[in-house]
């Protein structure tokens, strides 16, 4: 008896979880179609503030990591396949490793990193300090005021920043062709454009409609979960980095299965 309940005590808490995300994303949809026109242009606001912190503070970042990784990987590419034309390879090398794996997936991570942790503290330090109670009993809703934006902001953003990886990540890896095989940019691209198709294009999509509705519901879910003191901010943070970055590896692989296998 002591072994099934030890047993499953871990799975009636992460049974738990799923309802509390569940929850809480139900809450958001319905708070977002209940949107009274007066409460769009404080919604609005408080998305562009989210769009400007989590797409357009992390551009430049997100830009340069994808230049360096766009030109290592075909470097590598190159060292490994010299002699077996590796230049006819150009464009299925990018378009499987960069465009539909590692752009979405690294953007997710570093999201994770700036965003996620930042919106954790924030609701956990509003929930010490009664803000979100005060919303009660103001009648706010916090699911319309705190949620919807935060969650409509990270997606447009999470969207941005992939077009913007993969573009700087494209980019990267044509300078490494061209030093290396003098290939112009036309017979570059053509090579991507060959390699690339409509699935990768409806992966890709549903890869930053999911990532960016589990970034935001764990932090969400964390940060509200804060309740007697300071202490519980940092541990709300760390949980939901560690359970952010298993939902989107997890998430990745069966979108994987799904479409690839």
């Amino acid at each position: 008896m002591t072994f099934l309940v030890r047993l499953g005590a871990p799975v009636r808490g992460f049974l738990e979880f799923l309802g509390d995300q569940a929850h809480l994303v139900w809450r958001t949809l319905r708070s977002g179609f209940a949107l009274r026109a007066g409460q769009v242009a404080v919604v609005g606001g408080q998305t562009k503030l989210q769009i400007r912190f989590t797409g357009l503070d992390a551009g430049l970042l997100v830009a340069g990591m994808a230049l360096l990784l766009g030109a290592v990987t075909l470097i590598q590419a190159f060292s490994q396949l010299s002699g077996l034309g590796a230049e006819h390879y150009i464009g299925t090398l990018m378009v499987v490793i960069i465009l539909r794996e590692l752009g979405p997936l690294l953007t997710a991570v570093l999201v994770i990193g700036r965003s996620a942790t930042a919106i954790a503290a924030e609701l956990g330090t509003m929930q010490l300090n009664g803000e979100v109670d005060a919303l009660l009993a103001h009648g706010v809703d916090p699911y319309r005021y705190l949620l919807l934006p935060r969650w409509a902001g990270v997606l447009v953003a999470v969207f941005a920043l992939v077009v913007c990886f993969d573009a700087a990540a494209l980019a990267g890896g044509f300078l490494v062709a061209r030093l290396k095989y003098g290939l112009a940019w036309g017979f570059f691209m053509d090579s991507v454009r060959q390699a690339l198709s409509n699935l990768d294009f409806a992966a890709t999509l549903l890869k930053v409609a999911l990532f960016a509705g589990a970034i935001t519901f764990h932090a969400c879910h964390f940060g509200l979960g804060v309740r007697r003191s300071q202490t519980e901010i940092p541990q709300a943070v760390t949980r939901t980095v560690v359970s952010a970055l298993a939902a989107v590896f997890v998430i990745d692989g069966l979108i994987a299965a799904l479409f690839y296998f």
